[in-house]
């Protein structure tokens, strides 16, 4: 190297080079922070200053600052910059903690970099001038040979040994010089005395790395839909991700080190409202949006590179109730409606987006490997149909210090100009009924006097009236096809929203769209009558297709005679009505449901609807029978005992009596038995009962016609009490009232006791509580049954009073039972036991509740 670069040996004072990590050196500037529920984060306490009525998203409206430490390309030293943390695959060139000249004639210079945070996934290749450079016992291959050495660490805490120079210790680095949790490493140059090898001094040298390790709550177990062995703040079951939502998680909660906070927020877990955060990482996933590069510990504000790592996904962090949540582009799922009935004070509404935040073009600037993992401008983005009514380009730069993708960073720019164009700042007086909707939630509006008719808004801002009793919410509209747009799967930008109320088009379903045929459906050997509609809707904006039948009548009136063959989603491709009659002719009708309203009648047909078959009728009578008083109790040891019971069957059957059994199974503790017993005949006795792993092998089906099924039993550990295993359970097992108003999927309400089989309804999948738009979707109803119950609790959940029997699970934020959380009703009840096919609950008077057996993992988390 030039000798007019030695210089005299210097240490960076910004890292403490002990063996007890580097958490001390930097902690009690990283705890002076403010608690919020339980949580803590520097910053946080800013938006939630405006009072404990008042929750908002505004406080993350503004983009995040960008990173201050400095570019992560340059090779640096400013012990003012802070510690640097590295997310997912990008580059650095190190942050320099000491340099050091040494050896005969001080032919020898070493550095000292730090590259993250540690641990980190991988240090990979070093490059020098962007070329890489092959090591062997850290020693250069190659062109450096004997002029280059290179050690590495990947941030333990603590290490096991310092980073070593190519003679060992040298003036201000021995042994002791450990940099515990940290990812750095040692590179050291021999001089060049006839300046072949650096030619024009230090050479520009950096690594590709794989950054820090995250929270993954879809892979822990305690979490509610989560399997697997990952804790939050227990950093050795971390798994490494590129998620912006995991990143946000992990970085809200922080990083510790010998029990000292060293980088990120700090916050508890109940200060964080994971499950958006959760909807947030399955968006993420779905549209390969990543983040990727390193910020800074002090430099940057904690609150700034949380809003950097969600800007990421295309996400904004905002405190709920003194907790941080989470908001981001994503398709909505209106989950309620704001009418004219709802408000108590004036409506106000912009009439369009201010000039200054309608833009047309979007000039976004991403972290490129191919430009040398610089920050540089991607071409400018322009949308024709707003330039045209705009009168000419106006561009915006959007900075994504955290994207390195070209196509991310091009969606990403595109949300920013479609959200800008959006009506932001309705104010939306309410009563108090409407107060458990929060910043984030989407919403339907249907205001005609304020020109708002069936206009999606998404909520930015709550704040309670104590004074009026009322809650008001400042809100933005939510366009729906700008989603489509802005991830370049249509090609025709929504127009800019306004308060005009657009022609709605309800006119009838295209005759060439649909076609319906009658067919003959089988299940469980029965053959019934049923009519197929197949087909697809067309592209207007629509909430659903409406199906319905009747007899046919020739010259019937047009309007007259209709029943409902039930709703569905948009994207309906097949539909099935099976309460017909045998052999009948029927005429369907197709309806789509627009801006409130249904469009009008398709009529197909007439077809005839299959015929009737009972061929099949015991294996039916079979598979919904029930046992009373079964108990099924496993040991430690293994052993099954299966008590005498009666089985009870649905066809008139008389009841038959079944002797019990123990069965010596030496199955492992844990292990997951269904159980079940063939008996065709009916005939009950001393039957021979059977375990199967599957728990549908266990129940009636053509291949085995007389399976009863009984249950499941799980093997307890040892020392563990008896396990009472799960039982089949009889007509009212698990069930509400049924007075109890059920959700349907146009949004009124039905009690319980009118379902029907073949109805629609709204509600949440049981294991996808957290996935898109919450795992909500329309769901039919399979089966029914009304039965009296003696076992009926009452209990209160959220606000809303239900009904129904002990073992009855709803969600509170965990399954919980009814017998847990209410109190018992004296008396004789109707209940209904209703089953709703794939998602398996449904909302009870705005209770979510479930209609079968869970896996036992699901039951009483919290």
């Amino acid at each position: 190297m030039a000798k007019a670069l030695r210089t005299a040996a210097f240490v960076v004072g910004a890292v403490a080079l002990t063996a007890t990590g580097v958490g001390l050196a930097i902690g009690a500037a990283a705890a002076a922070t403010t608690t919020i529920a339980g949580a803590s984060i520097a910053t946080i306490a800013t938006a939630a200053s405006a009072g404990a009525s008042v929750l908002s998203i505004a406080a993350s409206v503004a983009q995040p600052k960008g990173s201050l430490g400095g570019n992560p390309t340059q090779f640096t030293i400013d012990k003012e910059s802070g510690l640097p943390y590295a997310m997912g695959r990008t580059y650095s060139a190190g942050k320099v903690v000491h340099r050091q000249f040494y050896g005969s004639k001080n032919s020898l210079e070493s550095w000292v970099a730090v590259h993250s945070i540690g641990p980190i996934k991988s240090l990979g290749p070093f490059q020098v001038e962007k070329a890489t450079v092959n090591f062997s016992n850290r020693a250069a291959l190659g062109t450096y040979a004997g002029y280059m050495w290179l050690d590495q660490q990947l941030g333990a805490c603590p290490e096991s040994r310092a980073l070593q120079g190519p003679q060992g210790d040298f003036p201000g680095w021995n042994a002791t010089s450990k940099l515990s949790g940290l990812a750095a490493d040692l590179w050291t140059l021999k001089f060049d005395s006839k300046g072949k090898k650096f030619p024009n001094g230090v050479p520009e040298r950096g690594r590709i790395l794989e950054g820090v390790f995250v929270y993954d709550p879809r892979l822990d177990s305690t979490y509610p839909g989560g399997a697997g062995p990952c804790r939050l703040g227990q950093e050795a079951t971390y798994v490494y991700s590129e998620n912006p939502g995991l990143h946000a998680i992990t970085w809200a909660h922080g990083r510790a080190q010998n029990g000292t906070l060293i980088a990120g927020g700090g916050m508890k877990v109940v200060g964080i409202d994971l499950a958006p955060f959760v909807e947030f990482a399955n968006i993420c996933d779905a549209n390969n949006w990543k983040a990727g590069g390193i910020v800074y510990t002090t430099a940057d504000n904690d609150w700034d590179i949380l809003k950097m790592i969600c800007q990421a996904g295309g996400g904004e962090p905002m405190p709920v109730a003194g907790q941080l949540s989470v908001t981001f582009n994503a398709p909505r799922v209106s989950i309620g409606t704001i009418t004219s009935g709802d408000i108590i004070g004036d409506v106000d509404v912009p009439g369009t987006a201010s000039r200054r935040a309608r833009r047309n073009t979007v000039i976004p600037w991403v972290r490129l490997e191919s430009h040398g993992w610089e920050m540089v401008p991607l071409d400018a983005i322009a949308i024709p149909d707003y330039v045209a009514v705009d009168g000419g380009s106006r561009p915006k730069e959007a900075k994504f210090p955290l994207v390195q993708q070209v196509d991310q960073g091009a969606q990403l720019g595109l949300y920013e100009i479609l959200n800008g164009r959006e009506l932001d700042g309705i104010l939306l007086p309410c009563n108090a009924t409407m107060i458990g909707y929060r910043p984030g939630d989407c919403l339907t509006v249907d205001i005609p006097e304020a020109a708002l008719v069936g206009r999606s808004v998404v909520v930015r801002m709550r704040e309670i009236d104590m004074a009026t009793v009322g809650v008001t919410f400042t809100c933005r509209s939510e366009t729906a096809s700008k989603h489509n747009f802005a991830l370049g799967k249509g090609g025709t930008a929504p127009p800019t929203p306004d308060l005009s109320i657009p022609t709605v088009d309800l006119s009838a379903p295209d005759a060439a769209d649909w076609i319906a045929n009658g067919a003959v459906l089988s299940a469980n050997g029965v053959s019934f009558p049923a009519l197929i509609v197949t087909g697809a809707a067309d592209d207007r904006p629509m909430a659903g297709v409406l199906f319905e039948y009747r007899p046919y009548a020739a010259g019937a009136d047009p309007d007259a005679g209709w029943s409902g063959g039930g709703i569905d989603g948009a994207g309906i491709t097949r539909k099935e009505i099976t309460s017909v009659s045998s052999g009948t002719q029927y005429e369907v009708a197709v309806r789509y449901m627009v801006a409130g309203a249904y469009s009008d009648r398709l009529v197909l047909g007439p077809v005839t609807a299959g015929v009737f078959s009972a061929a099949g009728g015991t294996q039916a009578a079979i598979a919904t029978s029930f046992p009373i008083g079964l108990t099924i109790s496993a040991g430690d040891d293994g052993a099954l005992s299966i008590s005498a019971h009666t089985r009870r069957y649905t066809d008139g059957h008389p009841d038959v009596a079944v002797a019990g059994a123990t069965i010596a199974t030496g199955l492992a503790p844990g292990s997951f038995r269904a159980l079940g017993y063939d008996d065709e005949e009916r005939l009950g006795g001393a039957v021979t009962y059977q375990l199967f792993e599957d728990d549908i092998d266990a129940r009636a089906a053509p291949e085995h016609p007389g399976r009863h099924y009984l249950g499941y039993a799980i093997i307890p550990t040892a020392g563990s009490p008896p396990s009472s295993g799960g039982g089949a359970t009889p007509p009212g097992g698990q069930c509400v009232t049924t007075d109890t108003p059920i959700l349907m999927a146009d949004g009124t309400e039905k009690p319980a006791g009118g379902l029907a089989v073949g109805d629609r309804i709204l509600t949440r999948h049981e294991l996808r509580l957290s996935e898109i738009a919450g795992g909500w979707g329309i769901f039919p109803v399979e089966a029914v049954e009304i039965a009296d119950s003696e076992d009926v609790w009452l209990a209160e959940v959220g606000g809303r009073q239900l009904r129904a029997t002990g073992d009855h699970l709803v969600y509170t934020g965990s399954w919980k039972k009814m017998r847990d959380i209410g109190t018992p009703v004296p008396g004789s009840h109707q209940i209904v036991k209703a089953t709703v096919t794939d998602a398996h609950t449904y909302v009870s008077n705005g209770v979510l509740s479930h209609n079968i057996k869970m896996e036992p993992r699901q039951v009483d988390q919290t």
